[in-house]
């Protein structure tokens, strides 16, 4: 996994490697054994290197032809790489390293844009080609790697993250135009980001430019809708599941430096371990976040099973007074706000697993494509009426518990695309209304397309639906999330759960599936549940939740942040104007209840205007 960066001069001014390699340099977390540039006339490409397969400096980029014609840079790994090396050796190649780099690289130059359909990977990457003077860039399917582009008049822009668009220079400022999508939903997806000018490629996307900078041509190489209709009927659900599992862990372990799990104890992340001491690996390490509150505490299962499969066990805790640092150095590899709770913690986990490995896989992504969320039975067709029923039958004193009286408001939203699209928030319409606040948009367009495509592929299937829908929003702050705490401590993290084979074969699954009786994630219960311990299979579902509202009540750096948030200078315009946080703040001290979702939310965002704009946080 690596870093990239390139840049074309629309006025056609030489490429300069003063800011090409400030825009590598600021992002060496991304890779730190190595970095380098090429410059032709205009055109400009960087690259920093985390080297994980091929360590030698033949490995290294930008990766250039024999005959000096394509050039690459590319961040990523493709895994099944070998495989291509029979075509390819039958048509002459002679290879010069064993890194997946090369490999891609002759795959481009042989079958363009078409072969990516046929790598299993994630990836973020330009190719140069220079008889044609053409640039391909393109990302996986899934999102995993990140790419951002800056497009005007004078240049085209593009990096791994934001912050080396920045170097360019490009002035930083924000989206006006995207706050009441981040408000609201907490994150911003699609093309659009926090930030003025700055757009994300999107997943399974391609663009062509030539070298005046003007795109040429824009694909959507990757459709999960279309392949979906395409893939055969699965008629073998459990042994379909255990092989292409294991398979994908297969290629996940394919490294040549030391590869770790990050293991919370649940049953994701369990069923990785397992499957790595199924298929005999050793030497492996797990990585786990303690907590003192036994409430979200689940260090005990994660010591136990990697015990008993004999891997190097590690767990740490991290004290509220660790915390703000470690925020705010998530804030700053992040650089948009950040959308979930465990940021921080993530970040110093994988700081503390860099001392041992390079490369750690996650769990991450099985709740989004087996249906694991507890939120997702509300759409089960065949739970949702007796859910409705008890929920409006019970007791006064249940009721007031705050995740039933999260349900409650959620399943009083009437419109029901409208209740698919804010099936993951914290805060509904009418709270935020009764606080004074008037949202421009809050059906975003990159959304409404979304669902409307999750309609079409899956009809009348609101759990299906839900699931699409997810895929391409949720789990894209995930996976935001995974790589820059994991590429912010220099580690490689990967997913299993998001192979492709598994991910597009999951949308052919009968429903019965994904769950039965309220049990979410069946297949995976049915299949390498069984072989798990039950102390793994009958823990109740935590997930990495983390207690915020805790630390504002004992940390005082925590609570003096609390005190300066309507002081901020980012709720001076907007919709924020609105907001009363001197009495959000209040309400929230007197009862750590009231508005917790919404104060926390604050906090975050207050912390990110300061690092991003305030300059609060030094880096190396």
């Amino acid at each position: 996994m690596c870093g990239i960066v390139g840049y074309i001069n629309k006025d056609k001014k030489a490429a300069e490697s003063q800011n090409i390699r400030r825009m590598t340099d600021v992002m060496i977390h991304r890779g730190p054994d190595s970095g380098d540039i090429y410059l032709n006339e205009n055109l400009a490409l960087g690259h920093r290197r985390l080297s994980i397969l091929d360590l030698s400096a033949g490995g290294n980029q930008p990766f250039i032809s024999e005959c000096n014609q394509y050039v690459l840079v590319f961040n990523g790994e493709i895994f099944n790489f070998k495989e291509f090396y029979p075509q390819l050796e039958g048509g002459g190649i002679r290879f010069k390293t064993s890194s997946d780099t090369e490999v891609l690289m002759h795959l481009l130059i042989r079958e363009g844009e078409s072969v990516l359909s046929k790598l299993n990977g994630f990836f973020a990457f330009a190719f140069f080609n220079k008889k044609k003077g053409e640039i391909l860039i393109g990302r996986d399917r899934f999102g995993v790697k990140p790419l951002f582009i800056y497009n005007d008049e004078e240049k085209f822009v593009f990096a791994s993250e934001p912050k080396a668009i920045f170097e360019y220079p490009v002035k930083k400022g924000i989206n006006d135009e995207v706050l009441s999508e981040l408000f609201f939903y907490r994150y911003v997806v699609g093309e659009n980001t926090v930030f003025s000018g700055i757009k994300r490629l999107l997943p399974g996307h391609t663009l062509v430019l030539d070298l005046d900078g003007e795109v040429k041509s824009r694909r959507r190489w990757f459709h999960l809708g279309e392949e979906a209709q395409k893939h055969p009927t699965i008629n073998h659900p459990n042994e379909w599941y255990e092989s292409t599992f294991h398979q994908s862990i297969q290629y996940r372990m394919i490294s040549d430096v030391a590869v770790g799990t990050l293991l919370s104890g649940g049953l994701d992340s369990s069923s990785v371990l397992f499957s790595q001491y199924h298929q005999g690996f050793k030497g492996i390490s797990s990585w786990n976040i303690g907590f003192s509150n036994y409430e979200f505490d689940e260090k005990n299962q994660a010591r136990a099973l990697s015990k008993e499969y004999g891997f190097d066990f590690n767990t740490f805790e991290f004290v509220s007074s660790e915390l703000m640092d470690l925020t705010k150095s998530a804030i700053y590899f992040s650089d948009e706000p950040l959308t979930h709770l465990q940021d921080g913690h993530l970040l110093g986990l994988a700081q503390k697993a860099k001392e041992k490995v390079t490369v750690l896989l996650s769990g991450e992504g099985a709740d989004e494509v087996f249906g694991g969320y507890v939120r997702y039975k509300v759409h089960d067709n065949r739970l949702r009426y007796n859910l409705l029923k008890y929920i409006k039958y019970m007791p006064s004193g249940l009721s007031k518990n705050p995740r039933i009286e999260k349900l409650k408001k959620y399943l009083g939203v009437e419109n029901e695309d409208f209740q698919l699209m804010t099936n993951a928030n914290e805060i509904f319409l009418k709270d935020l209304e009764s606080l004074g606040i008037v949202f421009s948009n809050i059906l975003p367009e990159y959304r409404v397309k979304t669902l409307e495509e999750a309609k079409k592929y899956f009809p009348n299937n609101r759990l299906r639906q839900l699931l699409y829908l997810e895929q391409h929003t949720h789990l894209q702050t995930l996976n935001d999330r995974n790589d820059r705490t994991s590429m912010g401590a220099s580690i490689e993290c990967r997913d299993p759960f998001l192979d492709p084979n598994l991910v597009v074969g999951a949308c052919s699954l009968p429903d019965s599936a994904f769950s039965t009786k309220g049990k979410g994630k069946k297949l995976i219960f049915d299949t390498i549940g069984q072989k798990l311990p039950e102390y793994i299979t009958n823990h109740p579902k935590i997930g990495l939740s983390v207690p915020w509202y805790k630390y504002f009540i004992e940390n005082e750096e925590f609570r003096t942040s609390l005190e300066e948030l309507p002081d901020s200078p980012l709720f001076k315009i907007g919709l924020f104007e609105a907001l009363d946080i001197h009495k959000l703040v209040s309400d929230f001290k007197k009862n750590p209840q009231e508005n917790y979702g919404l104060v926390r939310q604050l906090f975050f965002y207050s912390l990110w205007y300061d690092v991003q704009f305030k300059n609060s946080l030094v880096t190396a």
